[in-house]
């Protein structure tokens, strides 16, 4: 009994043993046995038996675990708690235990205790238990308080049904507006539940509810607003249900929308910030159609409406009709922070050089030529220069691994990936990256690599901004499996290489929302045709499996697009149906060009980096083939229409 009180008296002060040293008959491989047997059976185990685990875990990395599923059933041994996730804040082992503390706390009337340990969360039904909490220990600050309540309400979906209560005491207290229901409307109308305004029509006054009826309506065609008399007048509200409806319609129906437009060109209720962010949309929308009628829009937009997007547009516009002095002016307009972007520089020195001022170009080209980027290697090509890789290793030593390897989260992540628990293994890597310094972050990278952890080298080198270790960022994973099925289905293993990379980084287990899985990315219905047989989805996670599967992929791509591999490239990701669709009829386009004014943005940008990729793996594969030289000549398009 002794023995027990004592247990319950450690666990309880929130004493863990995760870092003491393993005894002799206690082996890593025991422990971790042990560990899985006592995760299944924690919930139902006794008091006297949790102790023994906890001893014979002593030292083992995920031993808090264990003491953080033994406290989830203790919520009411507050001292233990504390002390757990004071130890653990902010670690994966904090929220899962803090929040039904949480929560226990909110129930049992602790009002100050809960204030004292909530951090503030993104979850909506708790942020509401805790403006409630806030209400009984803070009534003094109630107006703030009701502050933070109506934004929590004004949100373009439901929230969850913990609100409710919340919801109506500030209701008493403040009577709805009807200018907070509208403005919910609007954000229900503009991407968030468009079901949600029924409910919220019925908290207007009457004479406001047709609004209620005109976001509903163009939500769901936004043609409507085409219609005699759709907009009656009777609120300066309806000005934003007609920039949002010809927002929409001008993608559908570009010539319905200008007539539009055109009605409303006096109009003293469409105010001048709805004018910009209109005709901003309409400028895109119709360079996106090649319309003749886009100059004429770009023309429309004050200089400081200029970002990133809308400069891609306006070149890629001038370049679709190969308007090379266009081409000049445009870029050169563009404010210092565009500029000096590397598309738009090497797009300024071939709009020098088709102009046939090749003294203005090279330098530009020289320049470019020296970033490891899809247009830095195009240059050289064209300069004759061999491809600049620009390599520099992560600055650190022998020791600044070892110290990282250290880290309990490291060695938290290593024991998930042990057991084969990537999820809970990325989430210790995550947390690792949140709470570690910018040189640790660069040792941690370097100890993935090290692990042959690629994703998390690749990514914790993106968080660090540390873009130039190409050895680790562009490791040679899977290399003996993909050379050989590169070479089965003769394709170069560079370039199936540069397709895993950019897909999934080589995570195997890689899930993607539209449900492509592995290495690869492989599709189901892709695997099914290929294998020409039903494939269950676990088995694109095989990593040989999905590598097989990839690369017969790409042969099949290269076939259908005539051994173009720029186009191959873009079906991989786009499709190959929407790809021709995108090929000029009647017009050749310069590649380069062609990839610049792919319409979508997302395949735009794959186009570039796979290319990029295949180059720098050509490199580290010692394939004798030039990636970017080919390139330089070839036209894409049909002479005939």
């Amino acid at each position: 009994m002794k023995r027990l009180i004592n247990l319950c008296c450690a666990i309880l002060c929130g004493v863990s043993g995760i870092v003491h040293a393993l005894t002799a008959t206690e082996t890593l491989e025991e422990q971790r046995k042990l560990f899985v047997q006592v995760e299944r059976q924690i919930g139902s185990a006794a008091p006297v038996q949790v102790e023994l685990w906890l001893e014979q875990l002593q030292g083992y990395p995920l031993a808090p675990y264990i003491e953080q599923r033994w406290l989830q059933r203790r919520l009411s041994e507050h001292t233990a708690i504390e002390s757990f996730l004071a130890s653990h804040q902010g670690s994966p082992l904090d929220w899962p235990l803090r929040r039904p503390w949480l929560l226990s706390l909110a129930n049992a009337q602790h009002a100050e205790r809960f204030l004292s340990f909530f951090p503030g969360s993104t979850d909506a039904a708790l942020n509401c238990v805790a403006l409630q909490q806030r209400l009984k220990a803070q009534p003094k600050d109630a107006e703030a308080i009701w502050r933070d309540v109506a934004a929590l309400w004004t949100v373009g979906k439901s929230q969850p049904k913990q609100c409710d209560s919340l919801f109506s005491q500030w209701r008493q207290v403040q009577p709805f507006s009807a200018d907070i229901v509208l403005r919910r409307i609007q954000l229900s109308a503009e991407g968030g539940d468009v079901g949600l305004i029924r409910y919220l029509r019925t908290l207007l006054p009457t004479d406001k509810q047709y609004l209620a009826d005109m976001w509903q309506h163009v939500r769901t065609n936004p043609a409507v607003i085409a219609k005699p008399k759709f907009f009656p007048g009777k609120h300066v509200i309806e000005r934003d249900v007609l920039a949002y409806g010809l927002k929409r319609l001008i993608w559908r129906s570009p010539d319905q929308a200008l007539q539009v437009w055109a009605a409303f060109t006096s109009d003293p209720y469409f105010t001048a910030a709805q004018r910009i962010d209109v005709q901003r949309q309409f400028a895109i929308a119709l360079a996106s159609k090649g319309d003749s009628r886009t100059d004429e829009w770009m023309s429309k937009l004050p200089a400081e409406s200029l970002d990133s997007s809308l400069a891609q547009w306006q070149v890629g516009h001038a370049l679709k009709t190969l308007n090379w002095p266009k081409v000049q002016q445009v870029i050169e307009r563009f404010p210092d922070n565009l500029a000096n972007d590397v598309n738009w520089r090497y797009w300024l020195a071939r709009a020098l050089e088709e102009q046939g001022k090749s003294g203005e170009a090279q330098p530009i080209f020289q320049e470019v030529a020296q970033r490891r980027h899809f247009y830095g290697f195009m240059a050289a090509a064209k300069l004759g220069l061999p491809p600049n890789l620009a390599h520099q290793a992560v600055p650190v030593t022998d020791e600044d691994v070892a110290r990282i390897a250290k880290h309990p989260a490291v060695q938290r992540a290593q024991e998930w990936r042990a057991l084969g628990r990537m999820t809970e293994a990325r989430r210790e890597w995550n947390f690792l990256q949140r709470s570690v310094t910018e040189p640790e972050k660069l040792a941690a990278a370097k100890l993935a690599g090290k692990l042959e952890w690629h994703e998390r080298a690749i990514f914790t080198l993106a968080d660090a901004g540390f873009w130039d270790d190409v050895e680790l960022r562009f490791p040679l994973a899977y290399q003996e499996d993909i050379q050989r099925f590169a070479k089965k289905a003769k394709v170069d293993s560079s370039w199936a290489m540069a397709i895993a990379r950019r897909e999934s980084s080589f995570m195997p287990d890689a899930n993607s929302p539209v449900g492509a899985r592995g290495l690869m990315q492989i599709m189901p219905d892709t695997a099914h045709y290929i294998a020409k047989k039903r494939v269950s989805l676990s088995t694109l996670y095989h990593p040989v499996t999905n590598i097989d599967y990839g690369t017969e992929y790409l042969n099949y791509l290269m076939r259908r697009n005539n051994g173009n591999i720029i186009t191959a490239t873009a079906s991989y990701n786009a499709g190959h149906g929407r790809v021709r669709q995108w090929i000029p009829q009647g017009q050749l386009l310069p590649v380069d060009v062609w990839v610049e004014t792919i319409p979508y943005r997302e395949t735009r940008e794959y186009v570039k980096a796979v290319m990029a990729y295949q180059q720098i793996y050509a490199i580290r594969l010692n394939e004798p083939i030039d990636v970017f030289r080919p390139l330089l000549g070839m036209q894409i398009g049909t002479e005939d229409k």
